[in-house]
């Protein structure tokens, strides 16, 4: 049986921790697909009370699912930081550190993704609760009127400072998804046998 090197026991629990990483990856997104996200800031979710009711259950979802993914994620930061300690002890003394450095700066990016993952996605569900909070409020002033309705200049204006909030926290959401994308694919690569 061949013992394997450190650098290649390092290879084998990336890609370990990868395995478990990307079903969370693909749990959290099935499941944000199945919340109707889509509706929530659309005529249709603002323009009736029922809507508005769809769209508030659609943001607690999104909310619960938000700390269902933070948790998931935090016992695999735990669980990658364990086994990658566990694995740089071997390294002799002299490349412990370089390796070590390398390891935790990778960690670090991947922890401030999710830091700013959390507060875009925090924002723009702050965003579409006080969207609808308008837009209820409009409604119980005019139950008839077809569309979106809003009780006055004052609440346009909020109205239209919160859409281009939750649509500035959405870009951002999309940016840092994209990065970590191109960044998993590109360590990834590294991983590959030459």
């Amino acid at each position: 049986m061949t013992t394997l090197t450190p650098e290649q026991k390092l290879i084998q629990v990336a890609l370990q921790l990868q395995q478990v990483a990307v079903p969370i990856a693909q749990t959290h997104m099935a499941r944000q697909a199945g919340l109707g996200l889509e509706r929530v800031l659309t005529e249709a979710g603002l323009s009736t009370f029922e809507g508005i009711a769809a769209s508030l259950a659609s943001i607690d979802g999104m909310e619960a699912l938000d700390a269902w993914h933070r948790t998931a994620w935090e016992a695999w930061m735990v669980e990658a930081s364990r086994r990658y300690a566990v694995v740089l002890e071997e390294y002799p003394p002299d490349e412990r550190g370089a390796e070590s450095q390398g390891i935790m700066a990778s960690l670090e990016r991947e922890m401030q993704n999710q830091h700013r993952q959390r507060a875009a996605r925090a924002d723009w569900i702050d965003a579409a609760r006080r969207i609808c909070a308008l837009a209820r409020r409009g409604r119980e002033l005019d139950p008839e009127s077809p569309g979106i309705v809003l009780a006055d200049d004052e609440d346009m204006m909020a109205f239209e400072r919160q859409v281009a909030r939750a649509d500035a926290a959405s870009a951002l959401q999309r940016t840092l998804f994209e990065e970590r994308a191109a960044r998993i694919k590109a360590g990834m690569e590294k991983l590959q046998p030459r």
